[in-house]
């Protein structure tokens, strides 16, 4: 889980880095969306399995986290989207 969230956390540093130098950042922040988002989401199903059944209760905060990377998938563009966006940017 560590390796994926210092991958995401990199990923997305470079695509910052690339906007604030005034570089072409597109396809970078697009492929830190998706990877990020995929990994939100695994990382918190993954958490959600480590604690059973209490994982999905109120009680823990594991529960809220996996909605919250759900909808990092969804909003500002779903995953199949920053997948076309990417291979457009691969293409050119």
């Amino acid at each position: 889980m560590a390796t994926a969230i210092e991958a995401a956390r990199l990923l997305t540093y470079q695509a910052a880095w690339l906007e604030s130098n005034g570089l072409p950042y597109g396809k970078e922040s697009a492929m830190a969306k998706l990877f990020a988002g995929d990994t939100a989401m695994k990382v918190t199903v993954e958490a959600v399995q480590i604690f059973g059944g209490y994982g999905y209760t109120k009680d823990y905060p594991v529960e809220r986290f996996m909605r919250d990377a759900k909808i990092t998938q969804i909003y500002e563009g779903t995953q199949e989207i920053q997948r076309l966006v990417i291979s457009r940017m691969l293409t050119k």
